[in-house]
């Protein structure tokens, strides 16, 4: 009976697997919808009756959601952000084709809140869950955010990776 417990710690005190440097044991990107919903649920109360209000809380939204992203997934923690000046810059560099971006994204989120009046009862119409127009609207937003993010994420590697050894 106390020969298997033996044998069980010997297998669990072995040699470990190591670690992957370049895997982040965190993810924060996994928790980037998080900060995300935070943002866009206080843009959203104070500016819910105003004609932009919409459009403002999302793209508020959209900036956190897609940062996060791209910097949860290259870097560790926040020593890696904080650590080295040049990350913070190069990410207000970054700011300039997520302004193209969003730019878009501004502009498709108004089109679509002035098509839904037009559009057939069937495809608007409020059940419990919500329309088919606004889970498909929500469903391109995060395709466009998850997709801006691994590409602002590529950048920042590329600029700031470690470089890999050429054995």
């Amino acid at each position: 009976m106390f020969d298997d417990l033996d044998a069980s710690e010997q297998k669990t005190e072995g040699p470990q697997e190591p670690v992957d440097k370049n895997n982040s044991s965190v993810g924060l990107y996994r928790w980037a919808h998080f900060p995300a919903i935070l943002v866009f649920a206080i843009l959203i109360i104070p500016l819910h009756s105003h004609p932009w209000g919409w459009q403002i809380a999302i793209a508020g939204g959209y900036t956190v959601y897609v940062f996060w992203f791209a910097f949860g997934l290259v870097l560790k923690d926040a020593d890696d952000f904080l650590g080295d000046p040049r990350v913070p810059k190069y990410g207000a560099e970054l700011l300039i084709p997520h302004a193209l971006i969003l730019t878009l994204i501004i502009f498709c989120v108004s089109e679509w809140f002035r098509l839904k009046p037009i559009l057939p009862e069937w495809v608007t119409h409020e059940g419990r869950k919500g329309s088919l127009w606004d889970l498909c609207g929500w469903v391109a937003l995060a395709g466009a955010g998850i997709w801006q993010g691994f590409w602002m994420g590529k950048k920042i590697k590329r600029r700031f990776g470690e470089p890999e050894d050429s054995v």
